[in-house]
């Protein structure tokens, strides 16, 4: 019964956290302070409640039963500029919170299982619409997007031997897209939302106490999402209401993972992760509608056709981490990623932006008997991204950079 209760607890307050990323804008790159200060090289690592994420393996090495909180905030600033239309735009300043939620429980010196529940991966933009009005006819509408998923991953790790142990997970995902952008018709948005099951395997090896490697792999999994189109226009082309029900279809890609964590002495560890996304999966998000004449004017191939055309392409993100230990309760941690852009320039604009970024991360972590405080901030730079006119739907320069502070909180019973 104190296992459920502690369970129901995580639960409770995840969700409660949850509801403050209903505006997320921007693509998130894992969760956990300690993995967030040493750059997401973590794979090979895994020794935190964050290992249900990273490598559900690494999830065996927890000895005590332990609940965990972790925040973070995305600080984004974009920017984009359009010389030939006069537009020097920057988007909206807002924090968006990042939650996370977790405990876990050993059963005997074997096996663990548990629960986390946080938000991986979204994408998305907010713009005053005044500043692009000069795209749109001279008129200001709401810019805005969302597209993102929360995940409860109930979990299980096995230490086979002392040196391999295995883990998975089975993720229960709530995917949203939110989206309110200008068209040939005026103003167009769409709330949708969706379910979808997915699931993640890791494999840990400590075959030496200085030495360990760990592979994780990902499964894809497709979200049916669905909701609310508003287009007041609708009417004017032969719609009997400016509101329909929509339905799009979004995979999230395959992610394999490899890592290694190596310790030259005895309070300095390195990581370094290469991490593979199947990207090429989001090529486009599709839509269609349960009116029929809105299927046929804004579905796919019709006139005013509502298909979110992405044409990614696969990446490889290279990450490094490192942690010092100042005394036995104080560590002090820093990383690098190197962060691929996905899409070309065709598709680029201001509700979906990509960038190549480079993330410089630092952060700290402080641990006694029954407590842990991980705290870490990250720095990420994106490329600007031109785009020539007639090259694109967004001509222009589109920029990027953000800071990220996060902090984690672990107590063990």
């Amino acid at each position: 019964m104190k296992i459920l209760s502690r369970l129901s607890l995580v639960l409770v307050l995840a969700v409660s956290l949850t509801t403050g990323l209903m505006a997320n804008g921007l693509n998130l790159n894992g969760t956990g302070a300690k993995s967030d200060a040493m750059g997401g090289a973590f794979v090979g690592l895994a020794n935190d409640f964050s290992a249900a994420y990273w490598n559900p393996a690494g999830l065996a090495q927890i000895t005590k039963a332990s609940f965990s909180l972790y925040g973070a905030a995305i600080l984004p600033s974009g920017s984009y500029a359009f010389s030939a239309a006069g537009v020097d735009a920057k988007s909206v300043a807002k924090a968006y919170m990042i939650p996370g939620g977790g405990y876990f429980q050993p059963l005997g010196k074997r096996v663990v299982i548990g629960i986390y529940v946080y938000a991986p991966s979204g994408a998305g933009a907010d713009w005053n619409g005044a500043d692009l009005a000069a795209l749109s006819g001279g008129k200001p509408f709401r810019w805005h997007s969302m597209l993102g998923i929360f995940t409860a991953s109930p979990s299980i790790a096995v230490k086979i031997t002392d040196q391999v142990m295995v883990g998975a997970t089975v993720d229960v995902n709530y995917g949203l897209l939110d989206m309110a952008q200008p068209f040939a018709l005026g103003q167009y948005t769409e709330e949708l939302r969706g379910l979808a099951v997915g699931g993640t395997f890791g494999l840990l090896v400590k075959p030496i106490k200085q030495f360990s490697f760990g592979v994780t792999y990902k499964l894809p999994f497709t979200a049916k999402l669905k909701g609310d189109v508003t287009i007041p226009a609708a009417p004017l082309v032969g719609a009997s209401s400016d509101v329909d029900t929509g339905t799009r279809k979004a995979t999230w890609p395959m992610w394999l993972a490899g890592g290694v964590a190596i310790k030259p002495i005895d309070k300095l560890t390195i990581t370094a992760d290469v991490q593979y996304t199947n990207w090429k999966k989001m090529q486009t998000i599709p839509i269609t509608f349960a009116d029929p004449t809105w299927n046929a004017v804004f579905g796919t191939g019709g006139p005013y056709d509502r298909v979110d055309e992405l044409l990614w392409k696969n990446t490889t993100m290279l990450r490094f981490g490192a942690e010092y230990y100042v005394t036995d309760a104080l560590a002090l941690r820093a990383g690098y990623t190197s962060d691929p852009n996905p899409g070309p320039i065709e598709t680029q604009n201001v509700l979906l932006p990509e960038f190549k970024y480079n993330w410089f991360t630092f952060g700290f972590g402080y641990s006694s008997a029954h407590f842990v405080v991980d705290a870490a901030i990250q720095y990420g730079k994106g490329a600007d991204v031109t785009v020539p006119l007639g090259e694109g739907a967004m001509p222009g320069v589109h920029g990027m950079k953000m800071w990220v502070p996060s902090l984690d909180f672990t107590y063990k019973f």
